[in-house]
Order: structure tokens, then sequence, then C-alpha cells
């Protein structure tokens, strides 16, 4: 019997949904055959977010075949435990599962202090410090909540079409969020107890968005058309398109603001632009590069490449490549710590998290932290990290000197 998993006539949806649900019933090691008509990149970031590696050929009919790869772990966003953080000034750490709730941890007690279910499916957070509001992404829902970050007391939601997943907020407490599956941009700005939210297209399957430092414009990768957008927010005009490698996805901007890294997943390059769209370095990275992070002072650009499991470091003037660092499988959080001496790169398909020496640029250690490592916080002014562990469902906390796990703290 043929093995191959035919999608051929199916959407972006049902294609998705139906090789995921292949990929989470396979053996680690597995690997199974797809037949597509075409693979788009609203389907290509699917398999590439859920840690799905697969190598794609185009086939003599004109359609495509891909050979996707089972690993240990099962497809990151099918879990349903605890996945993004953020962290404040105040000593608190806040989480996201992969399902309705959302908690506050006191970072001091390592406790959980205030817990809500407010989403259908959450997804990433943003914290609006100012205004002491939490903003939650609901994907399935296909909206956008405000909670007041303190005890997570709802405030007010809004539609944001296209399974909303990465919450942005500006120094003016505007709100943006991409929608993937849409190729929109929705954004909200505040309007006494509530928002006014405004829905504009961008571009092609749009990822992660990234702020000005003013506030005042939101560059969008849109992976589909290997385009970084310019978007104004005052009146929600694209003021400017730049092309840069196939399948751009993250960002990353240098703290003096006039230039902006893009990590291009299809190609596995990176691409140094001004804030002005000129294109100013490119450079090879590794497969699927994606994860994008520098160093405060913005000395050193560091990349993740979810195909390689490799780090990749640059010197972020000249995007020379300085050293390639192995990493845990499916590294899908890279954050450098605050204090510019720590880089933690996560492993959703392990147990451990691996740490490193911003600055020497070498791994220091690998540490316990539990299954299906996500995203990482700061606190203590970069010397402990909380790491959201999907598959064992809690948030980990680690001392980055001393390398080692002090605390598991479940939802």
């Amino acid at each position: 019997m043929d093995e191959t998993l035919d999608c051929r006539g199916s959407t972006v949806p049902e294609a998705g949904r139906a090789i995921i649900a292949r990929f989470n019933a396979s053996d680690p090691g597995a690997t199974f055959g797809v037949r597509l008509d075409a693979y788009p990149a609203g389907l290509r970031m699917w398999l590439l977010e859920a840690g799905a590696r697969n190598r794609a050929a185009r086939e003599p009919d004109g359609g495509w075949r891909l050979e996707v790869e089972r690993r240990r772990a099962s497809a990151q966003g099918s879990v349903p435990g605890a996945h993004h953080v953020v962290s404040g000034t105040d000593g608190s750490v806040w989480t996201a599962e992969r399902a309705s709730r959302v908690a506050r941890i006191d970072a001091a007690e390592r406790r959980v202090v205030a817990t809500a279910a407010v989403a259908r499916k959450a997804s990433h957070l943003a914290l609006d410090a100012p205004r002491g509001r939490l903003i939650v992404a609901d994907a399935e829902a296909g909206e956008v909540i405000a909670l007041r970050a303190a005890d997570l007391h709802e405030l007010a939601r809004w539609p944001a079409p296209g399974m909303p997943q990465l919450p942005r907020v500006s120094v003016d407490g505007v709100v943006c969020v991409t929608g993937g599956a849409s190729g929109t941009v929705t954004i909200a700005r505040p309007r006494g107890s509530g928002y006014a939210a405004t829905t504009v297209e961008i571009g092609a399957s749009p990822h992660d968005p990234l702020l000005s430092n003013d506030g005042v414009h939101l560059f969008v990768p849109c992976a589909g058309s290997g385009e970084v957008a310019k978007l104004r927010l005052d009146d929600a005009c694209v003021v400017g398109r730049a092309r840069v490698g196939a399948g751009p996805s993250h960002l990353a901007l240098h703290p003096r603001g006039d230039r902006l890294y893009s990590a291009n997943s299809w190609d596995g390059t990176v691409t140094c632009l001004s804030a002005e769209g000129e294109i100013l370095a490119s450079a090879e990275s590794g497969g699927w590069a994606h994860a994008i992070d520098l160093t405060p002072d913005g000395r050193w650009l560091f990349v993740g490449n979810f195909m390689d499991d490799t780090l990749s470091v640059f010197d972020a003037d000249s995007l020379a490549r300085v050293a390639v660092l192995p990493t845990e499988p499916y590294a899908h959080g890279l954050d450098v710590s605050p204090d510019g001496a720590h880089v933690v790169a996560t492993g959703f398909g392990s147990d451990c998290v691996r740490v490193y020496d911003a600055r020497a640029h070498r791994e220091l250690g690998r540490v316990a932290v539990g299954a299906g490592s996500s995203h990482t916080a700061f606190t203590d002014g970069g010397a402990t990290a909380f790491v959201g562990c999907s598959v064992d469902g809690h948030v980990a906390c680690v001392e980055l000197d001393a390398l080692g796990c002090t605390a598991r703290i479940r939802i």
C-alpha cells in the first residue's frame, strides 16, 4: 500500500492539518511522503513553525512531493502547554499556553499568582508596561485580547483575521499583529477603555512584525513575496517595500534604529537593510534561517537555523559570519539576555536548552529544563531566564551563570 499522503486538491489549512496529523502519528525517526498541487508560502511557514522538517521537490506533472521527517517531539503548535513568555520590570513573568490560559508568575517567589482562561488557542504575548496591559493573540478565534497585567482581568478584545500570533505594542500603546493566513496587519489604537482596530492588506504570508524605535513605522516580513514592507502606523499606509531573500520571517532592529536584519527561511540567508529599504549586505546563514536577535550594543547578530540545528553568529556591521555553533533539535526560541552576556537557544525536540557566551561566541553548557522548550524571557537584569516548555507543560527557571534549572513552575 502506498503510504504517501495525498493532499492534492486540498486547501492550505486542509493540507496543513493532514500533514501534522500524519506527523504526530508517525514514530520518531520515521519519514513519509506528501503529494501536493502546490507548495505555497503559507504551508511552508505552517510546517516550519511546527518543526516538521521536509525536503521539497517538483514532480514531472508540475506538482510537489515532500519528504517529511518525524523527530522526537510532536508538532510545535499541536501541544497545549506553556509556550510564550514575557517579563516586566516589576518582577513578573507572564506566559500563555497554546490553549485557553494565561498566567502571571512572581519571578522572585517562583510561583503562579494569577491565571485566566481567555482564549480558544492563545499564542504569543506582548507587554504594554506603561499602561499595565498584557496583549494576547488568539490564533484560533482570530482575535487579540487586552488584559490588565496585574490580575489578568479582561479589558478589551477585537477581531484580527488570518490566525494572528505575534503581537507588538508601540510606545504609544498601539497594538499591531499580522495575519499570516490572510496577508493582513491589524492595527488597534487605544480609545478610552477599549481599542479602535483597522485591518489592512500587507502582502503574502506576513510573519513577525517589528516596530521602529519611535513607534512611527512597522516593518513586516512577507514570506510569500520575499519582501519587507514598511507601514506608517498613523494612517496604515505602506510607504516602502524592500526585496530581501526568500521567505523572510523574523526581523531584528539595530539599537540605533537605522538598520534591520531579516532572517530568510527558504534560502537560508540573512539580509541587512536600512530603515529606508536599501539593501546593505546579505550572507549565508543555514537551512531554515528563522529566529534572530542582536546584542544590546548592536555588535553581534545571532540567527537560528531550524533545518540544520545550528546557531550562526555574525558581525553585525560587516555581516561576516564569525561562528557556527550547534543547538538542540529545533531551537524554536533564540534570545539574547538584556545585559548582553548570554544567548539562550531552546530545543523543542529536546529536554534541554543551550546557553552561550554572547561575546566570546562559545557554548557554556546544556541545561535540562523539560521537553518542548519554546521561548525565553529574562529577569534580574539578564541573570535569570524563564523558559516555556510546551510538552511538559511548565515554565522552567534557569540561573544562567550557574547553568542550573532551579524551578519548574506549572500553571
